[in-house]
């Protein structure tokens, strides 16, 4: 095995470039040659003095180069298979890849289109299923600790933050409450409303059999305070502001600007992050407050016309019912929602890499992943106000 030069610095220092030569199979004619870790610019010109001095020392012969373990970088990558290519057809031999990704295939679909006519490509075969569990294993390993790592990253800020008030960016935060609060105040009231008419419309028509039709009013009441209201202002939340930091970080991660920021000494978390975090946090239950209004009057509007219920009626029954700690309650779900809202879509911003694809990657990923949390923490939220109220 020859270890060759150290990578730059966009490789694991762990991971370098090495290859080695070894008979299989009892062939006279072939040579078999494996690769191992990352071609770059920093090092394919002693890879290929090297391999080049090895081939001449077995002229005649066949090669077999097994890249099944290699991870190409750059444009360095498929121009040095290329050049071994060169190296073969000068002695009239063949060159064969095992274990080809697909996206090495790519890559040398780009720089050769005859390459994949030659026939030398013989792709990597596809995972067994113990391999699959195991790479979906480690993927949401790393994910958590992607995950792990960033809320650190974003305590550690806030800490900084209380010792020192001046590094806060407070001045982008009023802007940011207006852009995703108050921007987002007409949507949230029109979907409110009719969240409220549509639960007092569908329990009107069960109600209605039995005579119950005050009850109307403690269902749209409590529905739309401790869960919808809540719950539906966080998916609106998601849907605007979520995506809105996924893009807007995704962007400034293209652009370079964020390694921009951290080469003026300028933490990009405190910098991006925590304005967003409290912008969101405040705006989201402000907003729950709204739909909750708004529920509560289309359920209102709803009971008039189909159950004959007068105003006075309704919200009398609905003061009756509804409690302070049932509001409590459910603002106490939306900012919690808010700050993981805000969380999310900072993240996967972060997580952008490379050009305008990724970022709307990261956009959708943002919004589905806000989806997905904001159910599980809905349904943790019921387990605990179910066994401890207050």
């Amino acid at each position: 095995m020859t270890p060759l030069n150290d990578l730059n610095h966009l490789l694991e220092p762990e991971a370098p470039l090495t290859f080695s030569l070894t008979p299989q199979g009892g062939t006279f004619d072939e040579i078999h040659v494996k690769l191992e870790g990352a071609v770059s610019s920093a090092n394919v010109d002693e890879f290929l003095t090297e391999i080049k001095t090895e081939l001449a020392k077995e002229p005649l012969k066949n090669v077999r180069l097994d890249v099944s373990d290699l991870n190409l970088l750059d444009g360095s990558g498929p121009a040095a298979l290329l050049r071994i290519k060169a190296l073969c057809a000068a002695e009239d031999n063949n060159l064969t890849l095992l274990g080809a990704h697909p996206e090495l295939i790519e890559l040398l679909d780009a720089v050769d289109l005859e390459i994949l006519d030659s026939g030398i490509l013989h792709p990597r075969p596809d995972p067994n299923l113990l391999v699959q569990i195991g790479d979906a294993v480690q993927t949401l390993r790393k994910m958590a600790s992607d995950i792990i790592v960033f809320i650190g990253a974003i305590i550690l800020g806030f800490i900084g933050v209380i010792k020192q008030p001046s590094t806060a960016r407070w001045e982008s935060i009023p802007k940011l409450i207006e852009r995703n609060g108050v921007d987002a105040a007409p949507l949230v009231c029109a979907l409110g409303f009719l969240m409220g008419a549509v639960l007092a419309f569908q329990a009107a028509i069960q109600l209605r059999k039995f005579g119950a039709n005050i009850f109307v009013a403690d269902l749209v009441s409590l529905s739309v305070t401790l869960e919808m209201g809540p719950l539906m202002t966080a998916i609106i939340v998601s849907g605007r502001s979520g995506a809105a930091f996924a893009s807007q970080i995704g962007a400034m991660h293209v652009k370079q600007e964020i390694d921009a920021l951290r080469v003026m000494g300028i933490d990009p978390v405190r910098y991006l992050v925590l304005p967003r975090i409290i912008a969101v946090g405040f705006s989201t239950p402000c907003l729950t407050l709204f739909a909750n209004c708004l529920g509560i009057i289309g359920g209102c509007l709803v009971a008039m016309i189909s159950l004959d219920l007068t105003p006075t009626v309704f919200f009398n029954q609905v003061h009756r019912v509804l409690e302070v700690t049932d509001v409590i309650k459910g603002l106490i779900k939306s900012f919690v929602f808010g700050l993981e809202i805000a969380v999310i879509g900072c993240h996967r911003g972060f997580q952008v890499r490379g050009g305008a694809e990724s970022v709307g990657s990261a956009t959708t990923s943002a919004v589905v992943t806000c989806i997905f949390v904001l159910t599980i923490t809905d349904a943790l939220f019921a387990v605990v106000y179910h066994y401890y109220r207050f």
